[in-house]
């Protein structure tokens, strides 16, 4: 599942390595791998043989812009991720048929995106498109440091809900998941059914402090579990014990999803 590290690593690596090049054909599937001819409601005209000159990325949505006019708006999250493969815009054989969507970036590579609900996921946005879907997400958690935990305080204050069902809300912080939403709430030693209410001053601080502390050191492990600090909750969630007390997790449901915690070391 893609979650806001792993969009802000394919940024990364889409800006190394298609910025200034062409797109080509764009192609999109069904889960049955029958083609799409105007799935996303896209014409090829408005994509094929343009530039991408800048992309930027705001929490789940990546923003490619075209010829330094249009911009190309995708939303990732969820069951839907993306990677930049080498070769034709078309499945490899022997794959097991997804919901695809593929853009090829000057004959040579192809962006690649499986999941469900594509054609909802992608938007061509210009001068007079309407942008009220960005105007409602909260400031990108990877960007909110020092002073700018300002903006994440305020919004805090006037929540009310379990803290798991806040940071999975987008217009709070946009684009955390599950995984790293689990990882937050051990990290800041927080049950994750815990109310923002209930916080005491040096709890909600603490909270608020580990939302960038932990989605920043994810992007630098590469998110790989392998890569993160043993003392994260991440690496434990296979074995099914806590980094900290070696205790057992457990998993509790909030907000119709399960959280998982350590009951020990989590109050």
């Amino acid at each position: 599942m893609a979650e806001l590290p792993e969009i802000e690593l394919l940024r990364q690596k889409l800006r190394r390595n298609i910025l200034h090049k062409r797109v080509g054909i764009m192609q999109m599937q069904n889960a049955k791998g029958e083609p799409l001819t105007d799935g996303a409601g896209i014409k090829d005209a408005a994509l094929k043989g343009k530039a991408i000159t800048d992309l930027h990325r705001y929490g789940q949505y990546l923003f490619l812009e075209l010829d330094r006019k249009d911009i190309l708006a995708l939303q990732l999250g969820g069951e839907l991720s993306g990677e930049l493969e080498r070769g034709p815009a078309h499945a490899e054989g022997g794959e097991e048929p997804r919901a695809a969507l593929e853009i090829q970036i000057n004959g040579q590579q192809r962006l690649r995106f499986q999941g469900t609900q594509l054609g909802n996921r992608l938007r061509m946005l210009d001068e007079n498109s309407d942008v009220d879907f960005l105007t409602k997400l909260g400031p990108d958690p990877l960007m909110v440091h020092g002073e700018g935990l300002g903006v994440l305080r305020e919004a805090l204050s006037r929540r009310r809900s379990a803290l798991r069902n806040i940071l999975l809300d987008d217009t709070f912080a946009p684009g955390i998941g599950g995984i790293w939403t689990d990882e937050i709430l051990f990290q800041a030693r927080l049950r994750p059914d815990r109310t923002a209410t209930s916080l005491s001053e040096e709890e909600r601080e603490r909270f608020l402090e580990q939302i960038p502390k932990v989605l920043d050191r994810a992007v630098r492990c590469q998110a790989k579990t392998n890569l993160l600090p043993k003392t994260f909750l991440t690496r434990h969630r296979e074995d099914g014990h806590c980094p900290s007390c070696g205790g057992a997790l457990e998993t509790l449901s909030v907000g119709g999803k399960n959280a998982l915690l350590c009951p020990a070391c989590q109050s």
